[in-house]
């Protein structure tokens, strides 16, 4: 076998393919997972390849390498046989016959149960006339209809605030199952605090963390993302529009602006990677209309998630960050900052 037939078989062979063969893989974003096949592992996440890169990694036994390297290392065999395994597979001629025999792939491990934190947690952190955020909300300058959604608003989502600081918005399923909160530092003009230490957390981070709480424990409970806001599914009837955001503090913002209703119920997916089939079931299983408002400098991103995402009742509305933007807004505003911006605008020509 020459060196550019050795080249070419190691230029087409992809590591999710080879290790597929012997793993069972599960995608989780642009990575795949499973069980390491180089120790005795049981817990799915420490084994992970990367099709990018083209390469896998285990984090408990630190095997790593690419596609040759896990063959060589599976199956025991040296280089030219690992080429030859590679070569078989993609139908590249190598002049010899690969002879050894592999072994059965591992099965999966069974599913963990979902991590469902208790409703206490949200309810002793409800008072919010401390919160950074949520005062600098109250101050905007809202017209009567929107003052008076205010408090309704926070309580309806559970917007909650944390010892340290944080606001928390916590993650509800349609269910009424409390799977997370996401904890969120900001400055009293409403932006993030990026600077402050811990300005950004996860409920379910801190007690998978703390040795004191061993009844969280990540090795026995599967954490799962919901949309925030997704409990608000079916409260406001069977043909509400469900508004889709990035941002949590946006949904919230645009819930107060225009308030949830028959018609329409605010949610925010908290980052675009989180728009996904999985996380959408409960509104696209009811057949429910989808309408998503990317922040300005996302809108080709989301339209091209839209698409891979192939829901008929799916769209996606640019007008606010195109329509009625200004470039005092920023190149990353959002719907909210420019709902705001022309409140404050209108306000500002009432008074001149």
């Amino acid at each position: 076998m020459d060196n550019f037939t050795t080249q070419r078989i190691l230029d087409v062979a992809r590591i999710e393919d080879v290790v597929a063969d012997f793993v069972e893989l599960t995608k989780k974003g642009p990575r795949y997972l499973g069980l390491c096949p180089f120790h005795d592992d049981h817990h799915l996440g420490s084994f992970v390849v990367y099709p990018r890169m083209n390469c896998f990694r285990c984090f408990t036994c630190d095997a790593k390498g690419d596609p040759a390297a896990f063959l060589m290392k599976h199956l025991g065999i040296g280089f030219l046989d690992a080429v030859r395994w590679l070569g078989k597979k993609y139908g590249i001629d190598t002049g010899s016959e690969v002879t050894f025999q592999a072994p059965p792939p591992r099965p999966a491990p069974p599913p963990l149960p979902m991590l469902e934190l208790p409703w206490d947690m949200v309810t002793a952190r409800e008072h919010t006339e401390d919160d950074t955020l949520c005062f600098w909300m109250r101050q905007l300058p809202w017209d009567k209809n929107q003052q008076a959604r205010i408090e309704d608003v926070l309580k309806a989502y559970h917007v909650g605030h944390s010892t340290h600081g944080h606001t928390i918005f916590w993650q509800i399923d349609e269910q009424n199952r409390v799977r997370t909160g996401k904890m969120m530092l900001y400055l009293p003009n409403g932006h993030r605090n990026k600077v402050a230490k811990w300005n950004f957390d996860f409920i379910h981070a801190c007690l998978f963390r703390d040795p004191k709480l061993p009844q969280w424990d990540d090795k026995k409970q599967e954490l799962k993302q919901t949309l925030f806001g997704m409990h608000l599914l079916d409260r406001y009837g069977p043909d509400a529009t469900v508004r889709i955001v990035e941002s949590e503090k946006t949904a919230v913002l645009l819930a107060i602006a225009y308030g949830n209703s028959k018609s329409q119920v605010w949610m925010a997916c908290g980052g675009l990677e989180n728009l996904s089939t999985d996380r959408l079931a409960p509104i696209i299983s009811r057949h429910r209309r989808i309408v998503l408002y990317p922040d300005r400098d996302g809108i080709d991103r989301w339209t091209k998630k839209a698409t891979q995402l192939n829901y008929d009742r799916l769209s996606v509305n640019t007008q606010p960050v195109t329509d009625w933007w200004q470039p005092s807004d920023g190149d990353k505003a959002d719907f909210a900052d420019i709902v705001i911006r022309m409140i404050q605008d209108y306000n500002n020509n009432l008074t001149t």
